[in-house]
Order: structure tokens, then C-alpha cells, then sequence
């Protein structure tokens, strides 16, 4: 059976979900509750942790977009980061990476984000 915990951080509404070594039948209602608690307190974004993940099939997959799907129509955005090559591979092979984008790290998606916020409040001069 696979592990998953949540992890909320402070930062812009941001939640880490982490997945487990497997994502199999048994972490599928683990994920659908750890989603539903960030809807709960209305959580813009959610980033899954992918570096403990060793496989990935293709019901996995699935639930990974209809997650992402879920969520679109929820106006909550998804992130990925620091999935081992074979799971980065399989992502890739699906074009995954085209709708869901994929970083290193938890600290290269807040910085993104933040860069974001930064640059959406900068004034623009009229003309």
C-alpha cells in the first residue's frame, strides 16, 4: 500500500500533496481526499510531490487527468515537481508536461509563482 500526506504551506494558497512510492487502486482515495481538503479551505494551487513516486501506470495516469481536470474546472491549478526519470518519461509520453507544468522543485514553483504576483503588480504606464 502506498503513503501520501499533505503538507499546506504559507505561501499564496499553495498546497503539497505527496504521493508515495506507488500510485496504485489503494493511493487513489488518499489523493481524492487530499484534494478535497484544499478545496475545503479554498486553496489556489496544488503541487504534487512526486520524488518518492517509482511508477507510474496507465490508471494512474487517468486519475492524475481527471485530478487535473477536477481541478481546472475548480479554478485550483496543478504543479508537479521532482518526479524520477522513469516517472518524468511516462509523463512525457502522454504529453502530460503540456498542461500540468513539471519543475524541480517546491522552491522553484514558489518562485515562479511569486515572480508572477510580482510582475502582475507592477504598474503599466498609460500609451
Amino acid at each position: 500500500m502506498s503513503t501520501m500526506h499533505t503538507q499546506s504551506t504559507l505561501i499564496h494558497d499553495m498546497h503539497v500533496i505527496t504521493l508515495g512510492t506507488c500510485f496504485d487502486v489503494y493511493a487513489e482515495p488518499a489523493l481524492e481526499s487530499a484534494v478535497l481538503q484544499v478545496q475545503e479551505v479554498q486553496g489556489k494551487h496544488i503541487i504534487l510531490n512526486l520524488e518518492a513516486l517509482a511508477t507510474l501506470d496507465s490508471r494512474a495516469l487517468g486519475k492524475l487527468f481527471l485530478t487535473y481536470h477536477h481541478l481546472n474546472r475548480k479554478q485550483i491549478r496543478l504543479s508537479m515537481v521532482n518526479p524520477r526519470p522513469a516517472v518524468r518519461e511516462m509523463l512525457a509520453f502522454v504529453n502530460f508536461p503540456q498542461i500540468v507544468p513539471i519543475y524541480d522543485s517546491v522552491e522553484e514553483v514558489v518562485a515562479f509563482e511569486l515572480r508572477q504576483i510580482n510582475s502582475s503588480a507592477i504598474p503599466q504606464r498609460p500609451g
